[in-house]
């Protein structure tokens, strides 16, 4: 069984399930925990490693590198089923959530399908639209 847990700094990763569920549909294997003002990071992952079951394949998509948060998390990594992803996006939670990956080739693949999402978006005008327009 897959469980793919989305940690933040207080409601994002609350925001990025319901917006991951918009697009994709309810998702069992999808979960969230936010950090809200007044509690202790390491409190909220020693709860949550507390449901951590050993057939499990547990995925954490983190807010932020180096954040409160995902540091935390990393008390987990000697877990043998627990990865960590930090940086989350939309982008990269709908490709975790949607080809669930297993391995660190399938892991580093959908990190680098998502990060080629990340363009400035720009207006660009057509030449030759322009000419025919009058």
């Amino acid at each position: 069984m897959n469980r793919i847990i989305l940690i933040s700094h207080n409601r994002l990763a609350e925001g990025m399930k319901r917006a991951v569920e918009m697009i994709a549909g309810p998702q069992a294997n999808l979960e969230c925990l936010g950090l809200m003002p007044g509690e202790q990071p390491d409190a909220l992952i020693d709860s949550f490693k507390q449901t951590i079951q050993p057939e499990q394949n547990i995925i954490i998509l983190a807010d932020i590198v180096g954040g409160s948060m995902c540091n935390a998390a990393m008390a987990l990594l000697p877990l043998p089923n627990v990865r960590i992803i930090g940086g989350m996006n939309l982008a990269l939670v709908l490709e975790v959530v949607l080809a669930t990956p297993q391995t660190e080739a399938e892991i580093q693949h959908v990190i680098e399908s998502a990060s080629q999402n990340m363009h400035e978006v720009q207006l660009v005008a057509n030449q030759e639209q322009e000419e025919d327009f009058f």
